[in-house]
């Protein structure tokens, strides 16, 4: 058997949480007690409640829900209540953001956040740069590593490079955050144990099977439970790509990543003539960079605009342009751009055309170091001299240095080919080669393991929390899913049963309400060993009119889709606070409950 110790530089096997979480967890309860007794709430330092506020997947939608549903108890005082918060898949992305601040739920970072989100994205320079040092390192670089810098940049509009061992030596002002994910290969092998994967400041490893590595080390080299090589840990750009990846199952997805490069391509020019508003002249006429590179990006990015436009018109034209500017420099599969006749473009449906285009896009990124070439010769007059940038309805003169065409082709011609790879957060296994039993072989014969978003096994932190190690009372689940708001409890259900977790009984007849939920379903435990739940979809029927407005929420804010604009980030927001402030009292209710309940646990205990 692997010996059980907590040295950075070892394995640790075993279910109970690690000695510096039990030191916060302490601090952090005496404060819950203070704050309990402000609430006119007295108990005994023992009898604090273990409370855990959980943010599901939905990407922006669920960033933008789960900032929205904790700037409410930040207003109604009702964060001093949380012992931890875990997330994932888009509550992390809204997680990484607010920890940035050591001291966030007593500041005003909540409001910080909200308006970066309405803000520009970050220049694609620094997300180039940032890829390029990770590249560097000479450690696994895949589309994780795109994929993080985009979602960092692109929806929460900063590239935060701190690393999450770094919040392990801060006071206990914050609940304690867990971010989650799971190993995919054993997802697909469907070993429950092997799967659930936590991070946290102090220590990240496999929930299921009680094996932990110091977060400092996650990345690193180890065999046989020892450390051979220490490498750089990874910062919370990538930790928010890992965790966000929910398209990393399955090449079907390769159109939203291809649509991705697309965009940061397509959209710089603009976005650039935006920011550098202030600094022209409102006069003279605006040059468009004519080399075939610029053209081809700015063709494309129409394309995708339009891909789902029921008027094919809206398309043609610019297929007829794009098809005689790639004559001779695409390959077979690029032709079909100019054979395809008008009158049958006009013929075809609307979900053929968008496969249509999907196909082209992924052609010619797959093709870029053909029809890009200027761009890496350096011909192109957009990379020296005046600035040329492109508006619509108005005539600007300026002038400044063209940077994106580099980093534009250096994005082309590195992440291109890792979307034919498709390999997804490879990382180092700290568990290859430990002979225990507790560790099955197809875990620790793996030189590395592959780290994707957790919403792909469950779309909720449930496992984190049902460790019993922690003893959480009381979870407060908020479910941001785009469909069945049902799923993740059932899910999180069917896990507490595999790996004989206590779990309160859910009945299946609640699924029949999935189209019209209630704001809050209490789901309370028979023992004091279970926990009790409280499940809070997003849209539901008190922060909504009917089942028809719900409907309408859930299509409006999907879950893959453009980034959201000022007006849908107010009103999601608004949706989200409005969901805590109706079950305020309720959440208050629960907590005075469960302290009666955690004061018969410990009198079982003793």
């Amino acid at each position: 058997m692997l010996k059980q110790t907590d040295t950075p530089e070892t394995v640790r096997l075993s279910h109970s949480i690690n000695d510096e979480e039990i030191k916060y967890v302490k601090e952090r309860k005496t404060l819950i007690k203070k704050w309990l007794e402000g609430q006119g709430i007295d108990c005994e330092l023992e009898d604090v409640p273990n409370i855990a506020l959980l943010g599901s997947g939905g990407g922006e939608r669920a960033a933008v829900g789960m900032l929205g549903s904790l700037h409410q108890p930040e207003q109604d005082n009702l964060l001093g209540s949380l012992l931890y918060m875990c997330g994932v898949s888009g509550t992390t992305w809204c997680m990484s953001s607010l920890y940035s601040d050591p001291d966030w739920s007593l500041n005003k970072r909540c409001d910080e956040v909200i308006k970066k989100l309405k803000g520009p994205t970050v220049d694609l320079s620094k997300i180039v740069e940032w890829l390029k040092s990770r590249k560097g390192l000479n450690q696994e670089f895949n589309l994780t590593d795109f994929w993080g810098a985009f979602t960092a940049s692109y929806y929460m509009k900063e590239m935060n490079t701190r690393c999450l061992s770094e919040e392990a030596h801060r006071n206990s002002t914050n609940p304690y955050p867990i971010y989650s994910a799971i190993e995919l290969e054993h997802n697909k092998l469907d070993c429950t144990k092997a799967v659930w994967f936590e991070m946290t400041p102090h220590e990240s490893g496999f929930s299921g099977l009680g094996a932990f590595v110091s977060t400092s080390c996650l990345g690193s080299q180890f065999e046989g439970g020892a450390l051979t090589e220490k490498r750089k840990e990874m910062d919370m750009v990538l930790l928010q790509g890992i965790c966000g990846s929910a398209i990393a199952d399955g090449q079907r997805n390769i159109a939203e990543v291809i649509q991705w490069i697309w965009d940061l391509l397509g959209g710089i020019e603009s976005m650039m003539l935006k920011e550098n508003m202030n600094m022209v002249e409102r006069s003279g006429k605006v040059k468009v960079c004519e080399c075939v590179p610029s053209r081809v990006v700015r063709c494309v990015s129409e394309l995708i605009k339009y891909a789902e436009d029921p008027d094919p018109l809206k398309t043609r034209e610019v297929i007829t342009t794009l098809g005689q500017l790639l004559e001779g420099l695409v390959s077979s599969k690029g032709e079909m751009l100019w054979n395809m006749d008008p009158e049958r473009w006009k013929r075809t449906t609307l979900v053929e055309r968008k496969k249509f285009i999907e196909t082209v896009s992924l052609a010619l990124i797959l093709s870029s170091d053909s029809w890009a070439k200027d761009w890496k010769d350096k011909r192109c007059n957009c990379n020296d001299g005046p600035k040329y940038m492109m508006t619509t309805g108005q005539t600007v003169n300026f002038s400044i240095t063209n940077f994106w065409i580099p980093d534009g082709w250096w994005i082309l011609q590195n992440i291109s080919p890792l979307v034919q790879t498709w390999e997804w957060g490879t990382t180092s296994n700290f568990l290859f080669k430990v002979q225990d039993t507790r560790v099955p072989e197809s875990m620790a014969s793996k030189e590395k393991i592959h780290l994707v978003d957790a919403a792909l096994k469950i779309n909720s932190p449930y496992p984190s929390v049902l460790r019993t190690s922690r003893k959480v009372d009381l979870i407060i689940s908020l479910d941001f899913s785009e469909e069945d708001p049902f799923e993740t409890v059932f899910s999180a259900k069917k896990y507490a049963d595999e790996l004989k977790l206590p779990f309160p009984p859910v009945k299946e007849s609640v699924r029949e309400e999935k189209d019209h939920p209630k704001g809050c379903y209490v789901f309370e435990g028979r023992c004091p060993e279970e926990p009790t739940v409280m499940h809070m979809p997003l849209f539901n029927l008190q922060n909504c009119q009917d089942e028809d407005e719900i409907k309408k929420e859930r299509e409006k804010y999907k879950t893959l889709q453009l980034h959201y604009g000022a007006q849908e980030i107010d009103h999601l927001l608004e949706k989200a606070r409005a969901n805590m402030r109706n079950n305020r009292d309720r959440i208050l209710e629960q907590i005075k409950m469960v302290i009666q309940r955690r004061k018969k646990r410990m009198s079982v205990a003793q």
